[in-house]
């Protein structure tokens, strides 16, 4: 009996838990660095990270993902980068992250041509180790990445992600200059991928 008590304890706390990240807004650092010699090719930004119910129907109840709103407001830029599990058995992935841009109308980038894929790392100035992935364009401004669904691989790029707080997201513009979108996601943001990306 005390062993039913205890399992049902841990269970109402792992329920509340997951609660209370799914409704949590958590804000950090977002760096857009473009190709070029001047200072002016740093730009700040933020990004807001939070969690939400999957959509996919094939999704299993109460699956979440992991939402992140980047606003750069020097380039007057806004990108949204989703991760979830992937439940597609016709797609050898084990996650998909997709990557939506919303770039204003005078976009000096010309348009988003490639999103290279993505690297981790441990802050925001070191070198970025790169996930086994593949990267799908969809059109200038909708990009699909899938997360090697090889076991070992997939295994590797879970501990990268939840090891390593930031993450870089290569760009080839259309005008062929490259870009590297820098994202943290560390401190209260650190639940969300453990969770997202657990073993």
């Amino acid at each position: 009996m005390k062993r039913i008590l205890v399992v049902a304890a841990a269970l109402a706390w792992a329920t509340t838990a997951l609660a209370q990240v799914a409704t949590q807004d958590v804000a950090r650092q977002a760096v857009l660095y473009e190709e070029g010699a001047g200072q002016g090719d740093k730009a700040e930004g933020q990004v807001t990270w939070r969690t939400e119910r999957t959509a996919d129907p094939s999704a299993p109840p109460g699956d979440i993902m992991i939402r992140g709103d980047i606003v750069i407001p020097s380039r007057r830029a806004r990108m949204t980068v989703s991760f979830r599990r992937n439940f597609d058995s016709s797609l050898s992935a084990s996650h998909t992250v997709q990557v939506d841009f919303t770039p204003p109308l005078d976009f000096a980038g010309g348009s988003i041509k490639q999103v290279m894929g993505l690297m981790l790392k441990t802050s925001e100035q070191a070198k970025g180790v790169p996930i086994d992935a593949l990267s799908v364009k969809i059109d200038d401004t909708h990009f699909l990445i899938g997360m090697s669904g090889v076991a070992q691989n997939a295994s590797a790029n879970r501990r990268l992600i939840r090891s390593r707080d930031w993450i870089d997201i290569p760009l080839f513009y259309g005008t062929q200059r490259r870009a590297i979108l820098a994202i943290a996601k560390d401190g209260d943001a650190v639940a969300m991928f453990n969770t997202v990306f657990a073993d």
